[in-house]
């Protein structure tokens, strides 16, 4: 009887994810891990929704010690080499994605923070990401070597 009830009630409903909402974020290891890669100027998060699924992208703004965006960008690269990540080939100028067999499905992006733009597509919690836009304006104000750099945590897409 609960069988055919769930049969039709998933028949009737087109099997909608927004009636078995998930989310899925990067392991709170993962993000540990990177805040070795340098000082912390600030955390937050982003989430995109989509069909009964929340992504949510951990987001840290570092210094690495560099003295210009190009030199903070290229010093955050190789130490998240030294720590197992591997860059795209070649690494791209403004936005860098990178892999690690130790956090398997896992993905992080490295940028300079001078040209981070907070995203604001269709799917994404406007409330939170007017607050982020806010931070990150004011951030960028005071780092005018441009050498911080925002690093992101994508979680494994398949979980």
């Amino acid at each position: 009887m609960v069988l055919a009830f769930a049969l039709v009630t998933s028949l009737a409903t087109g099997c909608r994810s927004e009636f078995f909402p998930s989310e899925s974020g990067a392991a709170p290891e993962l993000v540990a891990d990177l805040r070795g890669t340098g000082r912390v100027l600030a955390t937050t998060t982003t989430e995109r929704y989509w069909d009964g699924h929340t992504e949510i992208t951990d987001i840290l703004v570092l210094d690495v010690g560099g003295s210009s965006f190009r030199d903070g960008l290229d010093k955050a690269l190789g130490i998240l080499r030294a720590r197992g990540w591997e860059a795209e080939d070649p690494p791209h100028l403004w936005r860098t994605r990178l892999e690690s067999d130790k956090w398997d499905g896992a993905w992080i992006a490295v940028e300079p923070l001078m040209n981070y733009e907070v995203a604001t597509s269709e799917g994404f919690d406007e409330q939170l990401d007017t607050s982020n836009a806010t931070l990150f304006k004011r951030l960028i104000k005071r780092n005018t070597s441009g050498h911080l750099v925002v690093v992101e945590a994508h979680p494994d897409p398949d979980n």
